[in-house]
């Protein structure tokens, strides 16, 4: 199963202005391991546990005392605690265009040379610890002037992780998520091609406003992005309806759409039979 962060998810604490997402305090109390795709940037301050964070061929340990900063994108995660205890987090998310209006509002925009990384760790100083205890307040009381305040403290946030002694580890890791050039739009399709990812979200995750993520599509595939990704989905959703006994709702999921009805819909369109009976014709025979 996909989780998106940030999302309003019940008996969570949350902070927003409006429609924008500020803050998550995170508390489970057994071990997970699950997919998440991030829709925006975070800043996961680790507070009892630990969480792993899961590649294809070494997994990050993360304790309690430090900071995780992570790009916007798809990652396996666990959250891990002892037993009696939780796990405990607090998450700041922040856009591509805050951390852009940071820096140059900073100056921070002379270019630093660092290896490209979806991720950095950074140890929590005891500015920074200070700085969680007091933002953590809000969650208990929330002040009139709310809005304006978490966008302050976003900015605080930033200056005192580029004041710790991994400084320009830090800039660097900003300055990639800003400046970073566009990615090459068939590694970004094919990699998340089976996920219930929408055509925006793709296009951020190539670099991309929609508009330029659909024009450059379409000049290199002379099809439209939706249509393309429909087909190629349907397209497995079928080898997998003749050649499995997975249920019409499992196929669905696996194939990267969130609804099963919309799937039957569209699969009906597109062969003129429903899942069922592709399936019911393929067991006659």
């Amino acid at each position: 199963m996909l989780v998106k962060f940030p999302t309003n998810q019940e008996g969570q604490q949350i902070l927003k202005a409006g429609n924008i997402h500020f803050a998550q305090l995170k508390q489970r109390n057994r071990a997970d391991k699950r997919t998440i795709f991030l829709t925006e940037n975070v800043m996961i301050f680790v507070l009892t546990g630990h969480k792993l964070l899961h590649f294809d061929h070494h997994t990050v340990k993360v304790e309690a005392g430090s900071i995780l900063l992570m790009k916007r994108g798809f990652y396996v995660m666990s959250d891990f605690v002892e037993d009696g205890l939780q796990f405990q987090s607090l998450l700041l998310y922040f856009s591509d265009e805050q951390l852009r209006r940071f820096l140059h509002k900073y100056n921070y925009t002379t270019p630093v040379k660092a290896a490209a990384t979806n991720y950095l760790t950074v140890p929590v100083t005891p500015l920074l610890e200070a700085f969680r205890e007091q933002y953590t307040a809000y969650f208990r009381q929330e002040p009139s002037t709310l809005a304006a305040l978490l966008s302050v403290k976003l900015y605080e946030a930033f200056l005192l992780l580029l004041g710790t002694p991994q400084h320009a580890s830090v800039l660097a890791f900003m300055q990639q998520i800003v400046y970073a050039q566009p990615q090459d739009i068939t590694f970004i399709v094919k990699q998340h091609l089976f996920q219930p990812v929408t055509l925006d979200e793709m296009a951020r995750l190539s670099g991309r406003s929609l508009a330029s993520f659909k024009r450059d599509f379409q000049q290199q595939y002379q099809i439209s992005p939706r249509r393309w990704i429909n087909e190629q989905r349907l397209s497995y959703a079928r080898t997998l309806l003749e050649s499995t006994t997975q249920q019409v709702a499992e196929v669905a999921a696996t194939c990267g759409f969130e609804s099963s009805s919309h799937f039957i819909r569209i699969f009906k369109q597109r062969y003129g039979l429903t899942p069922n009976h592709i399936r019911a014709k393929k067991a006659i025979i």
